[in-house]
């Protein structure tokens, strides 16, 4: 055990003696993902309408009463609007603009005061300008409806932004819509920081040479190999809780929540599920870390070693977008090796996860992870 000790803590304090090093595998990769989700939703609108910016929600006949509504209401100015009659509106249709601007993602909404209707016109084949639709009935029009139906009674004046009125209205949507995206991102980013530091603890130093003189130390192979293992699992755990963390603020301050946006607004989790995951990061990145160490000894040249070390990048990425367009996982998700970990998470997030859920996870994960390193012991003849 002192073998292993001594191995940690040289390890760390390797690491985080050059602060470019710890940045470029720590922060980077965290703030490229923080950019890259930023940036999703723009993308997504580009594709659906051709243009990076939200159309606006053209309204047709509206009357005073919504015009002053969306101008004084908290919420509203989400969208921006464009008013028109529906002469203009008649005008438009016969041209095909109407058409041409419904397949390009716009989003209108046609009063009838006559028969106090409301319409709301969206492209039906599009997934986005069906979602956009029910954020813009449920966040404007639902809220507006309520306004009208309490005229003439008194009411309180709010602040303009209170968090526990926003925690209780959007908590439930936030983590629903975050179960898609977080658990894979997170785990997605685990394997790249362990990739990153099982490539300079074991690939690099093999190749110059020097983790063979590690091995001439009184230490032994089994401590040495142990040792470095834990060590980048004790560092990539620490830098993972703080991206959580970094995941939890860009949910807080979305607060246009936009019906594209990859973490709604309003995330939060109890202190058991936050414990649950805080159990899991670790355990994930220990198994990666020895799936890493695995490829590494399998392989002996340098260009091969880091291919193959990248091939699980390319199963992570495919997962994501699998999470992001599933629902709830099944029981035999939990038994797979890392994507286990992000299934647990998962049904943390909505709020249906179960006792067996983590223990499948960690039995399984743990087991494997013991299996190849065992066997990677084997291979190498560490016997002490």
């Amino acid at each position: 055990m002192r073998g292993i000790y001594i191995i940690i803590k040289w390890e760390i304090s390797r690491i985080y003696s050059n602060w470019r090093r710890a940045v470029a595998t720590f922060v980077v990769p965290a703030a490229v993902m923080m950019v890259a989700l930023c940036i999703f939703p723009y993308l997504i609108n580009y594709m659906l309408t051709g243009s990076l910016s939200e159309k606006p929600v053209t309204i047709i006949n509206a009357p005073d009463s919504f015009t002053e509504y969306v101008e004084s209401t908290e919420g509203t100015t989400v969208y921006s609007y464009k008013y028109i009659t529906e002469d203009e509106f008649s005008e438009l249709w016969d041209s095909g603009e109407i058409i041409k601007q419904l397949k390009s993602g716009s989003l209108y909404v046609m009063f009838r005061e006559n028969s106090h209707t409301a319409y709301v016109i969206c492209n039906g084949n599009s997934s986005i300008a069906g979602s956009k639709a029910d954020s813009f009935i449920e966040v404007v029009m639902d809220n507006y409806n309520d306004t009208l139906a309490s005229q003439g009674q008194t009411v309180y004046t709010t602040d303009s932004f209170n968090p526990v009125t926003k925690l209780l209205d959007y908590r439930s949507d936030a983590n629903f819509g975050a179960a898609r995206v977080i658990p894979p991102v997170l785990v997605l980013l685990i394997y790249y920081c362990i990739y990153s530091l099982t490539s300079d603890m074991f690939a690099s130093e093999r190749d110059r040479g020097f983790y063979d003189k590690l091995l001439m130390t009184p230490v032994s192979p089994k401590s040495i190999m142990l040792g470095k293992i834990l060590a980048s699992t004790i560092l990539v755990t620490g830098a993972s809780y703080i991206t959580f963390i970094f995941l939890f603020i860009s949910s807080w301050l979305n607060r246009s929540n936009s019906s594209t946006s990859l973490i709604p607004f309003g995330l939060f989790l109890l202190p058991d599920q936050l414990a649950v995951i805080a159990l899991v990061i670790p355990v994930t990145a220990f198994l990666c870390a020895v799936i890493c160490v695995n490829i590494v000894f399998s392989i002996r040249h340098m260009k091969d070693i880091i291919l193959n070390l990248q091939m699980p990048l390319i199963y992570l990425m495919a997962d994501l977008f699998y999470q992001i367009f599933s629902l709830n996982p099944g029981w035999l998700e939990f038994a797979i090796p890392v994507h286990g970990s992000i299934a647990v998470i998962k049904t943390v997030f909505l709020s249906e996860y179960k006792a067996w859920q983590l223990i499948c996870m960690l039995v399984a994960s743990l087991g494997f992870a013991l299996i190849l390193l065992n066997k990677t012991f084997k291979k190498e003849g560490y016997n002490r």
